[in-house]
């Protein structure tokens, strides 16, 4: 018998981390994973294969919306807790929810990959990102709700609002250094080191914060040879730390301001040619302050826009 057009699943969704919906780009996938691994004899090969671990990871590009809200989700551990669970003392759920009107709901997740900020006139605003879930808090496999679940239910997540979501103008503040344009936008970078924890019986159960890395990078336009070269730490003895004294601001006129704390410029090419411009790409990272051994914050993201 011939498969109806009308039994094709298909159609555009939303997601929700918590409280937060996140419209997507270009679409949204959903990943579950039951890893695995053979039962060895040597004198028959393979006897049989045994579930070891379940996980699942849902990828999305955020479409450009941006809220305090979505902010907070998206750019998590701005002062980091080394050492601490990603997933938390209680769970955040995560659904998937059709416009046809099927939920697919995650019990624990936690964002495992932070989206790049694409921060340029023409951009709005967000590279991919992804979450990670797992089993929820005192759950073990096959107990109800323990892994992910699937409902019916009337779509109710809303539409992406187009406040907001074109580009705008962004400066750069780095010291007495202002860069007012770029060739194509600043790109910012928040890269999560994470360790698994599993357990004999559950498998992976959480994940440990071990490090964040912020960086920021742009080809900026205008630029002369003596200011970078006063701005790189090539006059630094082997060893010297890099911690800046300045931060690196960069600021939308829309409000959206990011900041990378005690940022040091770590690479800043120079070229010569017909059509060459004399700058290239330059890359920043930022660095912790400490005072009386507490650290500090490592980056913010934030709007400073009233009306938000």
């Amino acid at each position: 018998m011939a498969i109806q057009r009308t039994a094709i699943i298909r159609g555009p969704g939303a997601v929700k981390f918590g409280t937060v919906v996140i419209h997507d780009a270009s679409g949204i996938t959903a990943e579950i994973e039951s890893s695995t691994q053979e039962v060895p004899s040597s004198i028959s090969g393979p006897l049989d294969t045994i579930k070891t671990d379940q996980v699942a990871t849902v990828g999305l590009t955020p479409c450009g919306e941006i809220t305090a809200d979505i902010l907070a989700a998206l750019y998590p551990h701005q002062t980091p807790a080394i050492g601490s669970s990603l997933c938390g003392v209680s769970d955040t759920a995560l659904v998937v929810h059709s416009l046809a009107g099927q939920k697919v709901e995650f019990a624990n997740a936690f964002l495992s990959k932070v989206p790049d900020l694409l921060l340029s006139p023409v951009k709005t605003a967000f590279g991919a990102a992804e979450f990670t879930a797992l089993l929820g808090l005192g759950k073990a496999p096959g107990d109800s709700g323990a892994f992910c679940g699937v409902s019916s239910a009337t779509y109710n997540l809303n539409y992406p609002d187009p406040e907001g979501l074109t580009g705008v103008q962004y400066l750069g503040t780095f010291g007495s250094l202002s860069i007012p344009d770029t060739t194509d936008g600043w790109t910012v970078s928040v890269e999560l080191s994470t360790d698994p924890q599993a357990t004999d019986n559950l498998g992976t159960i959480d994940y440990t914060l071990q490090g964040v890395t912020v960086r920021a990078k742009c080809t900026p336009v205008g630029l002369t040879e003596a200011q970078i070269l006063a701005a790189l730490p090539h006059t630094l003895g082997r060893g010297t730390s890099l911690r800046g004294d300045n931060d690196l601001v960069i600021a939308g006129e829309g409000g959206l301001t990011v900041t990378l704390k005690n940022a040091r410029i770590v690479t800043g090419p120079l070229a010569w040619g017909s059509t060459t411009l004399r700058v290239g790409e330059i890359g920043f990272i930022a660095q912790r302050s400490f005072s009386s051994g507490v650290a500090g914050a490592l980056y913010s993201v934030e709007l400073t826009d009233s009306e938000d």
